[in-house]
């Protein structure tokens, strides 16, 4: 699974790009999705500049899953629910998911989760710096559990 969160907001944002966040479920700024790893290279390529995105190891999956994963009607995630799809922690359900033996829909968890700003911000240099000159946009080579752990 790739995670990927939105980092910058929609001031002069073109409008291919913006349609791309909407359909990637990007509305707000510091929302986060998971998408498979066959995912489509070019709508990733048009929103490296407004987010960050990178592979998610399933201990880091299954805390956001558990901090800041809502079922439908705003409800957190019991463990009554996981008990229904024969799941015994939030570190299997993660791992279910990256194994593609469920989805977050068939358990019915919504699919983007909400953020805080990170802890200690970006730091001195911005938000409009890509991962290369050490800011936080675009692809993270060596994954986003630092900077998940950062915003939960």
């Amino acid at each position: 699974m790739i995670i990927l969160i939105r980092i910058r907001g929609l001031k002069n944002v073109r409008p291919e790009i913006r349609r791309a966040l909407e359909t990637l479920n990007l509305d707000r700024k510091n929302h986060c999705v998971l998408i498979p790893l066959e995912a489509n290279d070019m709508a990733l390529k048009k929103v490296q500049d407004y987010t960050a995105y990178g592979k998610v190891s399933p201990e880091m999956l299954g805390k956001l899953l558990q901090k800041r994963g809502r079922m439908e009607g705003d409800q957190p995630i019991t463990e009554k629910i996981l008990k229904e799809h024969h799941l015994s922690s939030f570190t299997e359900l993660a791992h279910a998911l990256e194994g593609k033996k469920t989805t977050l829909k068939k358990v019915g968890i919504k699919p983007v989760f909400r953020l805080n700003s990170p802890r200690k911000g970006y730091g001195k240099i911005g938000i409009k710096k890509p991962v290369a000159l050490k800011g936080p946009l675009g692809y993270h080579p060596n994954g986003m559990d630092e900077l998940l752990g950062a915003m939960m």
